[in-house]
């Protein structure tokens, strides 16, 4: 069974997602400042065991790691974009929710009668 979404009720689902995209884009950005910490750390350790004379391989492998580390910084970053772009999405609908419906909203809220329950409310 649909439930029947309001104005009000699209409004807050729409700012609910908004807040919550930006608290996971600053999660991204985080992981990816960490990530990209990290690789960089990694890559210098390649480098102080290539000084070392450690076996070829494990310098190998050590770069290895700090290209994927830094790769998933990148991605994580990318992402962390991305969702920012979603944010700024929401929160463009939330307004242009308001500029094209809330004078309707407040017509409505000002009308001493009672709004009636028709399908024809809908729009198709």
């Amino acid at each position: 069974m649909a439930t029947t979404l309001t104005y009000r009720e699209l409004r807050r689902q729409v700012r609910a997602l908004a807040k919550e995209v930006r608290q996971a884009t600053e999660a991204h950005k985080k992981l990816a400042r960490t990530l990209n910490a990290e690789a960089k750390d990694t890559g210098r350790i390649a480098e102080q065991i290539a000084a070392l004379k450690v076996d070829s391989s494990t310098v190998a492998e050590t770069r290895e790691v700090s290209r994927i580390m830094q790769g998933l910084s990148t991605t994580a970053l990318a992402y962390s974009t991305a969702a920012d772009e979603a944010s700024l999405a929401a929160t463009a609908a939330d307004q242009e929710a308001v500029r094209l419906h809330d004078g309707i909203q407040q017509a409505a809220d000002r009308s001493p009668v009672p709004m009636a329950k028709a399908s024809w409310y809908t729009q198709e």
